[in-house]
């Protein structure tokens, strides 16, 4: 299947999908291909026109609806990033990054990416991802591009838990495990969690074994489109404390001046300060300090 989309506004897919909300896309030769409802997606971006390949053999016009809900196509990104734009240090990376939009992922695949990604780094969650999904997934080949689907919850809860820490997953496997037991089993469900509101969405995933503040919050901001959802981890924590608040500061203190600094949208204003950080050595200095006196 191939599908077009014109006249896009205010998109990046090089950024979209480069700012570590998600673990499956890889860049061969001038475009993206990922896994995306159990299919090989195959992405490129000429100006304002997305060319689309997929292994998808279903109804194009409904397929073609749930890439515009994913790349997150259907919001106003100038409105939002205009209502974030309250300082000249959020306006550098706004200006640096404009285009880059929040996915709106896949629930299951992102409630285990993220309980993954604890205390790691982006390198090492997708060579684990990429091993579970290599081991108990279903392998997928278009155009000679090989991935693998990930893992629904009844074939992870039936692996067992060694059998997933034999994946390299560490202390996260029991974690895992839980998880896929609790959805597999029925105590948590996936369609009631979609329509819940942010803090009960929140609070039900807190309820899962292994998962803190920042994981439920990147899955209520990742694939729930709660956009006043702010994960917390160690950059955003820098970031506030040397940028904005000049002090140590619990992740309470930096929620609380977060949502009220930047409003309703502040996950959107998160990530574009934690993708500038990451990709600007100097980006604590005092020439950028002074940005926000």
């Amino acid at each position: 299947m191939k599908i077009i989309i014109n006249n896009i506004t205010d998109f990046n897919l090089k950024y979209t999908l480069e700012s570590g909300q998600s673990f499956r896309w890889n860049l061969v030769d001038d475009a993206y291909f990922g896994v995306v409802e159990e299919q090989i997606i195959k992405i490129q971006q000429n100006n304002d026109t997305l060319i689309i390949h997929s292994s998808y053999d279903k109804d194009k016009d409904s397929f073609k609806s749930y890439l515009h809900h994913y790349l997150d196509l259907h919001r106003d990104l100038a409105n939002i990033l205009n209502a974030v734009n309250i300082d000249a240090y959020i306006a550098q990376a706004i200006d640096m990054f404009w285009g880059m939009r929040l996915l709106n992922q896949e629930l299951w695949e992102t409630i285990a990416s993220f309980i993954l990604s604890q205390n790691n780094n982006i390198a090492r969650i997708r060579n684990i991802i990429r091993t579970i999904s290599m081991r108990y997934g279903q392998k997928l080949e278009y155009q000679g591009y090989v991935d693998y689907t990930f893992p629904n919850p009844k074939t992870i809860s039936d692996a067992g838990v060694d059998a997933i820490f034999d994946c390299g997953t560490g202390y996260r496997a029991s974690y895992l495990w839980n998880a896929a037991y609790n959805v597999d089993s029925g105590k948590l469900s996936l369609d009631t969690l979609k329509q819940m509101e942010y803090v009960d969405a929140k609070i039900e995933l807190m309820k899962l074994e292994g998962i803190g503040e920042k994981v439920a919050d990147c899955i209520c901001l990742f694939s729930l489109g709660h956009l006043q959802a702010l994960p917390i981890d160690v950059w955003i924590k820098r970031i506030f404390e040397q940028v904005y608040l000049r002090k140590r500061a619990t992740p309470q203190q930096i929620r609380d001046f977060a949502k009220n600094y930047f409003g309703e949208f502040v996950g959107y204003a998160q990530q574009y300060l934690f993708h500038y950080a990451q990709n600007q050595p100097d980006w604590d200095n005092a020439e950028h300090l002074a940005l926000t006196l």
